[in-house]
This record gives C-alpha cells, structure tokens and sequence, in this order.
C-alpha cells in the first residue's frame, strides 16, 4: 500500500516539474519599442522572423497584412516624434493600440510558444500532460496534409498493371 502510495506521488510530482519546466522554458517576446531606432530594429526583426523557417513563419497570410498595416503606421507615428516622450497622449494610445493588435498576432503565431495539454492516454484514466511548440503542432499538421494527400486510389480501368486483382493472365 505504502508502495502504491510513494508511486503516485512520484508520478504527480513529475507531472508537476514537467509543467513547471515547461513555464520556465517559455520566454513571451512582446513588440515594444519606445524610440524609432528601436522600432526600426524591432520591426526589421518581426519582418525577417515572418519568413519561410522564422520563429514567426506560421502567421497566415490575412494576418501578415495586418502586421505589416500597423508596422507602417506606427513607423509614421514615430517619424512625427522619434520617441514615446515626446509623443502627444493621443499618439501614444495610437501606438499602443497598433502594438497590441501586432503583439496578439505574434503571440498567437509563436512557432516557439509552449501548448501543454492533460489528457489520459487511451487504456488507461491517469491522465498525463504532454507539452510541444506551436512550430511542432504545425510542422506535423502539414506532414499529415502531405501524406493525406499523397494517398492515391489506383484506378480500375487498366488491369494490365494488376489492378483491383486483374493482370494478364487474370482472364
């Protein structure tokens, strides 16, 4: 009984640090700039992370229009005041508002981003938690397109080539 007892809490105990570590490893990158020399770093960073094998390739086309509109207003903003301080209270809610909307995307898009989920696995009613990157649970996602996709059904029409149990001596 002892036994039995020491064994769960050594499987919660695990479960617990893998979720601990898994926090721990997640570092969330926020656009934030307050001057137009950080800005244009930040935004030149956000353009090159959006291409093929960035950590942000996975942001869907829409979304990328979305990003590059508020990029290109907040490099207005800061051209009509080079930094956050001198900028009126109005522009500064502007700019606020235009790095939240591209920060939520990015988030969003992380191909770094940790997902955690607890689930018993199928047989038993234990359940486990299994943590991956936004990048693998999409990289597999696509994987699983390309096979799907690559599943022909061979046609019946030609039986010289042995199809649906035909040949040439099937006659």
């Amino acid at each position: 009984m002892r036994a039995l007892i020491w064994f769960l809490a050594a499987g919660l105990a695990l479960t617990a640090v893998a979720s601990a570590s898994a926090k721990e490893n997640y570092k969330e990158q926020n656009f934030n700039a307050d001057s137009k020399e950080k800005f244009d770093t930040v935004a030149a960073n956000v353009r090159e992370g959006m291409k093929p094998g960035g950590r942000y390739e996975y942001v869907k086309p829409a979304e990328r229009s979305t990003i590059d509109q508020k990029l290109s207003e907040m490099d207005a903003l800061f051209k009509q005041s080079p930094t956050v301080a001198e900028m009126s209270q109005q522009t500064k809610i502007e700019l606020f508002n235009d790095q939240e909307v591209v920060n939520s995307i990015l988030t969003q898009r992380d191909s770094e981003r940790v997902i955690c989920t607890k689930q018993a696995p199928i047989g038993s009613h234990i359940p486990i938690t299994t943590c991956h990157t936004y990048g693998q649970e999409q990289d597999a996602h696509k994987n699983s397109e390309q096979v799907k996709n690559g599943w022909t059904r061979t046609q019946c029409g030609d039986l010289s080539k042995g199809a649906c149990g035909g040949g040439p001596n099937s006659h």
